[in-house]
C-alpha cells in the first residue's frame, strides 16, 4: 500500500509540475513572437512520422514545445507518440535551460521525465518513479532548434544523460536542391559528434538557414552505428494533419 501512495504521488506531482512547465510556455508565446515548425521523418526513404513544435520567446526568455509521433507505417515496427517542452533564458546568443519536460508513450508503458531546479524526476505508468540530479548543461531540443551553429563544442542532456557535442566539419552556403514542400535554397551545414559518457558516440548533421525571420535547422540527419539514417525534412507549405496528437500542438495559440 505504501508502494502504491508513493507511486500515485510521485505521479502527481509529475503532473502538476508539467502542468506549471506548460503554462510557462503559453506565457511566453503570448510575451512575444512565436513561429511553428513542422518536419517529417523519414527513415531509409520510408515515411516514419511528424514533429510539430511552436519557438516563442521575447528576445531574453524562450519557450520551445511541441510533439512526436510515428507514422501508421512505422507503428508496424516501433510505436511512439510524445509531447515536449523545455523554458529557458539566452544568454549571449545561446539557450540556457529552465525547465525540459518530455512525456513518452510507446504503446505498452507512458514515462514523463521532468528536470527542474536541480533535480530530473522520471514517473513511469509500470514502475517505480526516479529522481536524479539534473544534468548540466542545455537541453537537447533547445540547442538543436535555438542554438547558433554551428557551435565548435557544448555539453547538452537529454534530462537525463549527459553527452559533448564536437564540431566535426562545417561548410557554408550549400545548395538544398529539396522538392515541394520541403525547403530548398541555401543553408549552412553543421557536421556533429556526440559522445556519451559511457564512450558511446553518435553523429548529426544540420542545415540551417533564415526562414521566416528566424534561422532554424531546415535538414537533419542523424547517423547510428548498424542503422538506417534518420531525416528530418522541414515542411515550408501548410498541410492538413492527419496524426491528432499533432493537429492539437498545431493549433496551440492560434
Amino acid at each position: 500500500m505504501n508502494q502504491l501512495r508513493h507511486r500515485c504521488a510521485a505521479t502527481l506531482l509529475a503532473f502538476a509540475s508539467v502542468q506549471a512547465v506548460a503554462g510557462a510556455a503559453d506565457l511566453e508565446a503570448a510575451a512575444g513572437g512565436s513561429l511553428q515548425l513542422s518536419y517529417d521523418i523519414q527513415v531509409a526513404w520510408l515515411d516514419a512520422g511528424e514533429i510539430a513544435m511552436r519557438l516563442s520567446g521575447d528576445g531574453e526568455r524562450y519557450a520551445l514545445s511541441g510533439s512526436v509521433a510515428t507514422s501508421r507505417l512505422m507503428d508496424r515496427f516501433f510505436k511512439w507518440r510524445g509531447r515536449f517542452v523545455a523554458t529557458g533564458r539566452m544568454a549571449f546568443g545561446f539557450p540556457r535551460t529552465d525547465a525540459y519536460m518530455l512525456w513518452g508513450d510507446d504503446g505498452k508503458e507512458q514515462e514523463t521525465l521532468l528536470s527542474f531546479g536541480g533535480t530530473t524526476t522520471i514517473v513511469r505508468s509500470h514502475g517505480e518513479s526516479e529522481r536524479l540530479d539534473q544534468p548540466p548543461g542545455s537541453d537537447f531540443m533547445s540547442v538543436t532548434f535555438l542554438g547558433p551553429h554551428c557551435l565548435d563544442e557544448t555539453t547538452l542532456h537529454d534530462g537525463e544523460d549527459l553527452y559533448r557535442l564536437f564540431l566535426e566539419r562545417r561548410a557554408a552556403a550549400v545548395e538544398l536542391a529539396h522538392r515541394r514542400p520541403y525547403y530548398a535554397g541555401v543553408a549552412d551545414r553543421c557536421d556533429y559528434r556526440f559522445k556519451y559518457t559511457d564512450g558511446r558516440t553518435r553523429r548529426l548533421s544540420l542545415w540551417v538557414a533564415h526562414w521566416q525571420g528566424r534561422r532554424v535547422p531546415v535538414r537533419i540527419r542523424v547517423r547510428f552505428p548498424l542503422l538506417p539514417d534518420g531525416h528530418l525534412f522541414l515542411r515550408t507549405e501548410p498541410r492538413d494533419v492527419a496524426n491528432p496528437e499533432l493537429r492539437r500542438s498545431l493549433s496551440v495559440g492560434r
